[in-house]
């Protein structure tokens, strides 16, 4: 596929990604029970429940930064919190059509943090199998707890990634510890996911139990991982929503208002960190771009 039809299929997908979002947003409007509690979030909102939806919400940040951490830190210079940081600015680019987010990261770590931008493009392929790993696993501890009798087994099975951030104790020379890092991190990730559709579908009067709260994380996950569609935009909502009556969990209707929440949590959440740090991003990058061009002039001119 050339640069041109991916930028064909971007630019496409950001526009039925609007018009999904935009029939979800109608499809709640003309649902007047749906409408009413969704008022009643915004009239008479719960502290806890706030407070537990942005710490997911921040422990989403937290995952996604430590998992590309945890993949490229031994091939160059950066710090947890700096990753940190890309990851917020490059969330909020990647709504965007062109994906300048993902650019954007690439070309910091290559600049600023001296991590070859071969290195950060296989460290993006590296995520994406491991994102695709981790759901798969959620999804199988989750239908053996929900289709069998072997619901202990199931628990056994959610919780063993957990134990890969032994990882941490495991010498640095060994290569595969940056992966058993990374699959810890995105298991965090994951679940602040299931806590978030917990708390969202709480606010609107629905009470999820763990494997639903965790079949909604992987539904999430699953949908965010759709190339050419930045963060999911209008698949979520609508995975969400028709997953409700398949699982008899939840109705479509509040399954969109919940996305909807959710989507209220990044503008509220991401959105204001992601901008903050955007910045101090794109400073380092002019500084370490101008320094590399300082620094190339004397080879070009044979000194």
């Amino acid at each position: 596929m050339t640069s041109q039809s991916k930028k064909v299929l971007r630019i496409v997908g950001f526009v039925v990604g609007l018009a999904l979002l935009g029939a979800a947003i109608a499809a709640i409007v003309r649902s007047a029970p749906t409408l009413d509690q969704l008022r009643a979030v915004i009239a008479r909102p719960d502290g806890w429940l706030i407070a537990w939806a942005i710490a997911a919400t921040i422990g989403n940040l937290l995952g996604a930064s430590g998992m590309f951490y945890a993949l490229v830190a031994p091939f160059g210079r950066i710090t947890f919190l700096e990753m940190g940081k890309l990851i917020a600015a490059s969330s909020v680019l990647n709504y965007l059509p062109m994906r300048p987010g993902l650019v954007g990261r690439v070309v910091h770590q290559e600049l600023v943090n001296a991590i070859p931008m071969r290195r950060s493009v296989l460290s993006i392929v590296e995520a994406a199998v491991i994102c695709a790993v981790t759901v798969l696993w959620l999804a199988l501890a989750v239908a053996m707890i929900r289709f069998t009798s072997a619901r202990a087994i199931g628990a056994i099975i959610a919780a063993l990634p957990i134990f890969c951030g032994l990882a941490f104790l495991i010498p640095e020379h060994l290569l595969w510890r940056r992966f058993l890092q990374a699959i810890f991190w995105r298991w965090i990730d994951l679940l602040s996911w299931a806590v978030r559709y917990a708390v969202v579908f709480a606010m609107l009067g629905v009470e999820l139990s763990p494997e639903s709260a965790a079949t909604a994380a992987c539904i999430s996950a699953a949908a965010n991982m759709i190339p050419f569609l930045g963060n999911g935009l209008g698949v979520r909502e609508w995975a969400i929503g028709l997953a409700g009556p398949a699982l008899a969990t939840w109705t479509t209707d509040i399954g969109l208002a919940a996305e909807l929440i959710n989507r209220c949590l990044d503008l509220v959440v991401v959105v204001p960190l992601g901008i903050g740090v955007m910045p101090g991003i794109a400073k380092r990058i002019r500084t370490a771009s101008k320094d590399k061009t300082a620094g190339d002039m004397p080879s070009k001119m044979g000194l």
